[in-house]
Formats: structure tokens, sequence, C-alpha cells
């Protein structure tokens, strides 16, 4: 019995190699070795189209690369097979560092300092003072409250928004529909940390986000489905909002004419807010086969039901 990688699209050769480390005796392969659909019980991969599970009718387990596994929910994912996500601590770390950096590429006008520096130009703007800005994070799970623990010791006001109450100290805590609104009228900085499900593909469109106050910032490091980028584009283009950060598109890597590339106001990046540790998401993919092997509860499991 042995492990199969996937690309789809990530390299598999670097996760093979760790997983072959964590192993310990069990087969690890990748798809250009062809291995027996009988012989797999675990599947490592990051998206996941319809028809290829069924191949494999000995499957126990199957594992994301990432923290989020919602490319993995195809409709012939047997009910019996759990479906894993990676917990990374780092990961949260990381994505709330690429967090405070934009923020701050924002509000102390760094882009604008870089042209000036270019232009042999000495002009002194207004500070906006931390105090004076305030952020609103979409999404309290661990990534979400890494990003609003972040913001604490520099002196942002911080507030969160969950679908389900959550507490988390030193941060205002807003829960479901009814609350939304008045969470978004308190973010001038408005961080997407939200898995991905049914309720919240497209949540960031013009009604959302003209909820804001005028010359809010958007950061979204949660899913490109999430939001509709042509009512980004108007907002942007009308002057309501102030500027963009986007690590995550509907379609990766976005088209050569998309308006994302060239449009002053965005800034975006190809999906590298944080990456997993090769060695972690093997490490956990060992485990959680193991676990199915046993019988044993999967502590990392995805609920199906809610998306992540």
């Amino acid at each position: 019995m042995a492990i199969l990688v996937l690309s789809n699209p990530l390299p598999s050769a670097p996760f093979a190699a760790a997983l072959r480390q964590a192993a310990q005796g069990i087969p690890v392969w990748t798809e250009q070795d062809n291995p027996p659909p009988e012989a797999v019980e675990a599947i490592l991969a990051w998206r996941m189209k319809p028809g290829i599970l069924p191949r494999y009718p000995n499957l126990r387990v199957l594992c994301s690369t990432g923290a989020g596994a919602d490319k993995l929910l195809v409709d012939d994912l047997p009910a019996h097979v759990p479906l894993t996500r990676v917990v990374d601590p780092m990961q949260g770390i990381e994505i709330a560092q690429y967090v405070v950096a934009n923020t701050l590429r924002f509000t102390r006008d760094l882009a604008l300092y870089a042209e000036q520096q270019a232009n042999a130009e000495w002009v002194r703007h207004p500070v906006r003072t931390a105090v004076r800005c305030r952020v609103g994070v979409m999404g309290l799970g661990a990534v979400g409250q890494a990003i609003a623990r972040a913001f604490l010791p520099l002196g942002y006001p911080v507030g969160g928004w969950s679908r389900t109450p959550r507490e988390v100290p030193g941060v205002a805590t807003f829960a479901g529909n009814d609350e939304l609104p008045q969470f978004l009228s308190q973010a001038d900085i408005l961080v997407c940390a939200l898995p991905l499900t049914d309720e919240t593909r497209g949540l960031l469109n013009h009604h959302t986000l003209a909820q804001l106050p005028r010359g809010a910032f958007l950061i979204n490091v949660g899913r490109g489905e999430q939001l509709v980028e042509h009512d980004l584009q108007v907002l942007l283009d009308g002057g309501y909002l102030a500027g963009a950060a986007l690590d995550v598109f509907e379609r990766e890597p976005p088209p050569p004419d998309n308006w994302v590339w060239s449009h002053p106001l965005v800034v975006a990046t190809p999906h590298i807010a944080a990456q997993a540790s090769f060695d972690t998401v093997a490490q956990q993919c060992v485990d959680a086969l193991r676990r199915a092997r046993d019988g044993l509860p999967q502590p990392l499991a995805v609920d199906r039901q809610a998306g992540y």
C-alpha cells in the first residue's frame, strides 16, 4: 500500500521527497510512476478533477497540500474517505506578515515615496497613524486570528467577523449576516481570510465593499472566488476604494489581459502569502494515513458540510 502525490498544479517531486523521509517504509509514488490503482491508500494533492478518485478502490484518506481543501471537494469523493487539510502555525504568521506589509505600504505611502525617490523629489505627506486606521479581519480561524493578533502591538484598532461568534482577546468581534454591515463600516483596511464555501463565494462584491468607509483598502488572502473582480475595479476606478492587495484570484494565474496586472492601485502577487513547509505537509499526510489504517479520528479532517 502506498501514498500517491498528484501535482495539480504544484510540482509533485518536493512533496514526494519529503513524504519518503516521513513515511518510514511506506512507498511513495507520483503520477509519473504509474502506480497500480489498487495499491494507493492515500493521495496528497492541491486540486482534484472529477473522475480521478474512483480509480482508487482502496483509498483511505485524501490530503490537501495546504490549509484550504475546497479544491478537493469533488462530488465523487467517497463519503467514508476523510479529507484532511494542513495546519501549520507558521502559515498564519507568514500570512500576517504579508498583510501587515501591505497595510504599511498603503497607509504609509511607501509606493508614492518610491516614485518620488525615482524622480529625486523630497515631499512629505501627512502620516496616517495606526490609531486612526481600523483593521477588519473577515474570518477568525487560525489564520485570521494570527492576522488580528499581529496588528495589536502595532497600535491598530482591530475588528473581526466570522460566521459564528468567536472571542479573540483585544479584538472587537462580530458574527453573522446581521452584524456584517457594522463590521464593514469600521474597517479602513479589510482583510479577507475566509475559507471558500457556498456562503463566501462572491461575498466581496459591490454591495459588500461599498459598505466600507470611503478610502478603504482591501487585502485578500482568502480565495479568489470570494472576490467579484469587476466590482472591485469599479470601486477603485470611481475613487471609492483607495487600493487593493490580491494574493489569490479566481483564475490563477490571471489572464495576461486581466486588469489587475496594470492597475496602479492594485498589488498583485502569485499566491505567495504563505506556503506550508514540505516537511509539515508530509508528516501530517503520513499521520492521517496511519490514523485511517488504525480507525482513529482525524483531527485535521475537513467538515464537508461547512467546507473547511
